[in-house]
């Protein structure tokens, strides 16, 4: 299996609510003549992430399922990839959206030691997310440190609230962390001065990711889904209790929820103990709501009984 041209792959990674979603939307809508394919890993049951990605075709969009990438590197991952290649054939681009708790460099590595996989894509680089309201206080500090490690270019998102020193200082420990990347300041993931063309800083081979473990048995989800329409008031104020008391705890929230009396659906995003919803698209089926928990959550009681 071999393509006259090879793909480029892009690697999108950062920890959990970053805003690797976001930016991905804002790339895919500031390129409307490029052909993108996306493999996208989400950490929990229910798919979140890939609801919220707009502007790419449905049959282009991978999932895969078998839990964090990185911990399940397999057969799954390398096939979905040689599949890609033969179905989609005019495809420009690749990009591939790892969890927020996972290690790049085993995502990276079949690039680089896979002859088929060599022959059909050329490893573009890695984009690094970083919140910058939250870095410091990261509960999973190790694989955010990887995941800085491996990125040719780091995006210090949500700069919006910080000023030009917060900025300056933030910047300066990316580049001690990560002396090789380029850095750029974004707000809601838009990164107006990125060109993915120019974004390989790093030189890889088969051998560069060998002593690479991944190690975040201990980080969990739990998928809360209801059939029935939700009461807005009581269910806001179970959730704004819950990740106040647990917020040590639940790294990230993420979901789809449907009000009552309601049209249109919510989009559900924490992190930090805090959240925001903003307005999904009009109900058209189904009023379900999806919401997935993700952290360290043996012991914690997290039903909602609406």
């Amino acid at each position: 299996m071999s393509r006259r041209n090879k793909i480029p792959v892009t690697i999108i990674t950062g920890f959990l609510g970053a805003g690797k979603t976001t930016f991905i939307n804002f790339l895919l809508k500031s390129n409307p003549d490029t052909q993108f394919a996306l493999v996208e890993n989400e950490f929990g049951a229910v798919p979140i992430d890939t609801k919220l990605i707009k502007g790419i075709d449905a049959s282009q969009m991978f999932e895969l399922k078998q839990g964090c990438i990185c911990c399940t590197i397999s057969d799954e991952y390398e096939l979905v990839l040689k599949e890609l290649a033969e179905r989609f054939p005019n495809v420009d681009h690749l990009l591939i959206e790892t969890t927020g708790i996972a290690d790049p460099a085993p995502v990276i590595q079949p690039f680089f030691a896979d002859e088929e996989l060599k022959e059909l894509y050329e490893y573009n680089g890695a984009i690094c997310l970083v919140d910058a309201l939250n870095f410091d206080d990261l509960p999973e500090e190790e694989m955010a440190y990887k995941q800085l490690t491996i990125a040719d270019l780091i995006l210090l998102n949500k700069t919006e609230n910080l000023d030009e020193k917060q900025q300056e200082a933030l910047a300066a420990k990316m580049n001690q962390l990560a002396p090789l990347a380029k850095i750029q300041s974004t707000s809601y993931g838009e990164a107006k001065e990125l060109d993915l063309s120019e974004l390989k800083q790093h030189s890889f081979n088969a051998y560069s990711f060998l002593s690479y473990k991944s190690n975040h048995a201990l980080v969990q989800t739990k998928t809360l889904s209801f059939s029935a329409p939700l009461k807005r008031d009581d269910f806001l104020n179970w959730l704004e209790y819950t990740l106040d008391i647990y917020k040590s705890k639940i790294y990230r929230c993420k979901g789809v929820v449907c009000f009552q009396n309601e049209p249109f659906e919510y989009i559900l995003q924490g992190v930090g103990g805090r959240f925001e919803l903003g307005e999904g698209d009009l109900i058209m089926e189904t009023r379900e709501s999806h919401i997935v928990f993700i952290g360290k959550l043996d012991g914690l009681e997290l039903d909602f009984n609406h």
